[in-house]
């Protein structure tokens, strides 16, 4: 085993208790400490902080509930001769934020009348679609169903809507005698 000699002090004396006693016990809560702040104002600052986050992440959730953002689907109603093509233009609206929707290259919209097989288009988000489709043969007022992403693919759907399509029939005046 060896023993070390403990370095003497200046004079002359070994450090040891009696040298630690005549210094004054410094406060841990002193400011001159090193730069270190009591456990008590860390924490205090760190729960103001987090409130004020949770405040705005509650106003931006309360925000959102009050002003909901609506994907649509709208066609304008038309009108058309019986047996004839009718170009039926649809708009998609996207409702969130370019930053916050996901982002789909396509959607499918499907236009169809009712006891007829629907037709398909393919249009960007956000955008417009023409769809040709063929008029009943009885003059009338019939619906149009639209549907953008009618098997839920592009993540925003199926929306759905509908419009009017009114079948006009065309027959002569008759004639007048002078």
């Amino acid at each position: 085993m060896s023993r070390r000699k403990k370095k003497k002090g200046a004079d002359g004396e070994r450090p040891g208790s009696t040298a630690e006693a005549e210094t004054p016990a410094k406060n841990e809560g002193d400011e001159g400490s090193a730069g270190k702040r009591p456990l008590r104002s860390r924490l205090t600052g760190l729960g103001a902080i987090l409130a004020v986050q949770l405040g705005l992440l509650g106003f931006f959730y309360a925000m959102a509930a009050a002003y909901p953002a609506e994907d649509r689907i709208h066609a304008p109603d038309s009108r058309c001769l019986p047996n004839k093509t009718v170009l039926v233009t649809a708009r998609v609206l996207y409702g969130l934020p370019a930053m916050l929707r996901s982002d789909p290259e396509k959607i499918v919209v499907r236009l169809g009348l009712p006891g007829k097989t629907p037709v398909e288009g393919i249009t960007d988000p956000s955008g417009e679609v023409t769809i040709a489709l063929t008029a009943p043969e009885k003059p009338g007022r019939y619906q149009l169903e639209l549907e953008a992403d009618p098997d839920g693919a592009a993540g925003i759907g199926p929306l759905r809507s509908s419009s009017a399509l009114e079948v006009i029939s065309v027959t002569r005046a008759p004639a007048r005698r002078p």
